[in-house]
């Protein structure tokens, strides 16, 4: 074992088995399986990963409509993916992928197989004792390239909702703050990073994006050297991938 992976140094509140989402196709990614109730699956983690090419093929062999794969890993620290941690970065992580939900009826489809972990874009901590603001805006975390971006709802307070869902950007829609027309949506095709994005909904269930919507979300990828960067643009929601709310109340 990888003497950065030495589990004799593990946390025993964050040490555990760490379920992810699996989807995404090019890249593929990985969304942790978030729970409020217990100590060690407190973070919504968004990461960038990779298998082999005959794991990748299985994957897309099995990948159907209506259904989603999950990844159960070896137990490990969930602490060493943090990119703030100030240690050792995990960099892959053995384990098995499911067809559907591990603990609902999933069937494995690829077992003792290794992803390895390219990018972790997202690492937060969430607090179990605030109560959920049901009037902020609904706000989702947009990643992913072109012809294959993703927004995954931004989770805060208990109670609260996991959600992935697929989505495009409508060509023609994208304008900087103060609303100059950008032309070719030049910072609408990639965004590596996650990018907070917000609409015009209230951040409950009941309102939260579906397939089919079309609306305007205000974009806030942050400031740079030559100052704030925000943007709006119509968004398409082409899919949900994941939904889930009975882990975060």
């Amino acid at each position: 074992m990888n003497a950065q992976h030495d589990h004799h140094h593990h946390h025993p509140e964050t040490f555990d088995v760490h379920g992810m989402l699996l989807f995404g196709d090019g890249p593929l990614y990985f969304s942790h399986l978030p729970m409020f109730e217990h100590p060690a699956h407190r973070f919504q983690v968004l990461m960038e990963v990779g298998f082999r090419d005959d794991v990748l093929e299985v994957l897309r062999a099995h990948r159907k409509d209506g259904d989603i794969q999950t990844f159960v890993p070896e137990r490990f620290d969930i602490l060493e993916l943090d990119p703030s941690g100030g240690g050792p970065a995990r960099t892959s992580v053995a384990g098995t992928v499911f067809q559907g939900h591990f603990e609902r009826g999933g069937t494995p489809i690829a077992e003792d197989v290794t992803a390895r972990i390219e990018r972790v874009s997202r690492f937060t901590r969430l607090d179990p004792g605030p109560r959920h603001d049901d009037d902020r805006a609904l706000t989702y975390l947009c990643f992913g390239r072109a012809g294959g971006l993703h927004l995954a709802h931004e989770i805060t307070a208990r109670p609260d909702f996991d959600q992935v869902l697929s989505v495009r950007i409508v060509p023609g829609t994208v304008r900087h703050d103060p609303g100059v027309l950008v032309p070719g949506d030049v910072p609408a095709t990639n965004f590596p990073a996650p990018v907070p994005a917000t609409f015009g909904r209230a951040d409950t269930p009941a309102r939260r994006l579906v397939a089919g919507d079309t609306l305007e979300g205000a974009f806030s990828p942050g400031v740079t050297r030559t100052g704030p960067h925000g943007f709006t643009a119509r968004v398409e929601v082409l899919g949900e991938i994941y939904m889930e709310t009975g882990d975060l109340v």
